[in-house]
């Protein structure tokens, strides 16, 4: 990978790379490929999504962290395997029988960071689940992912999550976005 200016915009080539790494992301999880999905994830993944707050423009306290905030998911690979785990047990009631779940991933961009081996990633994604008959749910949000080149392959290492509704009106998040 070439070195470039922190926040410079990737080449074209390379931002197909990426995107296709985010639309293969999206169709493992859509078709419940847990594991092949768990093998782009690095060791140290950090994954996040933060409870939406509402404020007033002139609040000016500092935006969420993961050490200040409430959270939905908080998670390392640790937490992520115990849910993988979960859903391999067939226990979780939730989602027997499986939800249909589609993910639309758009406005993708890519930009190098100070450190040659990674990338700060920007996307979209509408996720959709139907579950029975009349149970449907949208999740709208927009992700800030760290992308990390080991020996060649991309690996997500980051994902901050922040969802446009502030509040969730759905029975359950036991979905990865």
């Amino acid at each position: 990978m070439s070195t470039n200016k922190p926040g410079a915009i990737v080449p074209l080539e390379l931002h197909y790379e990426i995107q296709s790494f985010l639309f293969r992301e999206a169709r493992m999880l859509d078709s419940e490929q847990f594991r092949p999905w768990q093998a782009t994830l690095t060791d140290d993944i950090h994954y996040w999504l933060p409870i939406r707050e509402n404020r007033f423009r002139k609040d000016k306290r500092p935006e969420p962290t993961p050490e200040n905030s409430s959270s939905v998911y908080n998670d390392d690979y640790t937490d992520i395997e115990h849910r993988i785990q979960r859903f391999e047990t067939g226990l979780a009631w939730i989602e027997d029988p499986p939800s249909r779940i589609r993910r639309i991933v758009s406005n993708v961009e890519a930009e190098y960071t100070d450190n040659e081996n990674e990338l700060n990633v920007f996307s979209n994604i509408i996720l959709y689940r139907n579950r029975r008959q009349d149970e449907e749910a949208w999740f709208v949000a927009a992700r800030r992912d760290r992308l990390r080149n080991v020996d060649g392959a991309w690996y997500l290492a980051r994902r901050h999550i922040v969802f446009d509704q502030h509040v969730v009106l759905d029975e359950n998040l036991s979905v990865f976005m």
